[in-house]
């Protein structure tokens, strides 16, 4: 209950024109945090000699409201965000993966849950592939462009690789519809990864992360489009400011490029 009041506060708080109302929100909304996380913790502090059912609910609401806030409850990120700073950029994109890291590691710890099993509420029926559109890129090519860049050393085009062949089956049109919770599920997966390509500056996993864009907007949640959208943008601004590092890359940019714009209605 604290953490559903917490959250609404934050919502209250953004969408007030009041600086006064404002303040008052922002103050409920760290006393409920303050309080739910508490709970939280006391929850979490019996898994070891409690049944699941004693704790479980603090996970899950703690997993959903999570994610909630880390996505949709955020300013948005300018287009030029990685040409001005790019560390803070990376730091702000990544942090719902790195919440859903954290949030995997607390299940496997547990190990109450499978993977998935908090995040499935979220989501009221299963996510269904729309039918394929022929004129644009498949999939597999978009990624198989990517990873044929090698722009990087053997180690950093050996991640692109891997973070590539976990992306696969979350794309839309591929061969598995995969279930929603996994495209969420993908970013703490490969959030070791993916923050260390980032850190080298790797435009493969900028390009990467475009695609994954496009599963979230397949999953059609309110709370993750202007996120999406946004950061969308951002990389698109940074990756065409980039010098070609090799004679494919406007020909793979362009592709990536047409892919995203048949995916996400940015005009929405």
């Amino acid at each position: 209950m604290h953490m559903i009041i917490a959250l609404s506060s934050a919502h209250l708080r953004r969408l007030s024109n009041e600086s006064h109302r404002g303040t008052s929100y922002a103050l409920l909304e760290a006393v409920h945090w303050q309080q739910g996380l508490e709970n939280y913790r006391a929850a979490l502090s019996t898994a070891g000699k409690a049944t699941p059912q004693d704790f479980g609910d603090a996970l899950v609401t703690g997993t959903l409201l999570s994610i909630f806030y880390t996505n949709c409850l955020v300013e948005n990120m300018s287009q030029d965000a990685f040409i001005v700073d790019y560390d803070a950029a990376v730091d702000g994109m990544t942090a719902p993966f790195a919440v859903s890291y954290g949030i995997r590691a607390l299940r496997m710890a547990l190990g109450t849950f499978t993977p998935s099993s908090a995040l499935i509420s979220m989501f009221p029926q299963r996510c269904r592939s729309s039918p394929e559109i022929t004129d644009v890129p498949d999939p597999s090519v978009v990624l198989e462009k990517i990873c044929r860049l090698e722009t990087g050393s053997e180690d950093v085009n050996s991640l692109v690789k891997k973070v590539s062949d976990r992306l696969a089956p979350m794309m839309p049109f591929s061969a598995i519809d995969d279930q929603p919770e996994n495209i969420l599920s993908f970013g703490g997966i490969v959030y070791p990864d993916m923050r260390l390509l980032l850190e080298r500056r790797s435009p493969e996993a900028m390009m990467l992360l475009l695609c994954w864009f496009t599963s979230l907007a397949r999953m059609n949640q309110w709370w993750a489009k202007a996120r999406m959208k946004a950061q969308s943008k951002a990389i698109r601004r940074y990756l065409s400011t980039l010098v070609p590092p090799t004679t494919s890359w406007s020909g793979c940019l362009a592709t990536v490029f047409e892919f995203i714009d048949s995916r996400i209605n940015f005009d929405e």
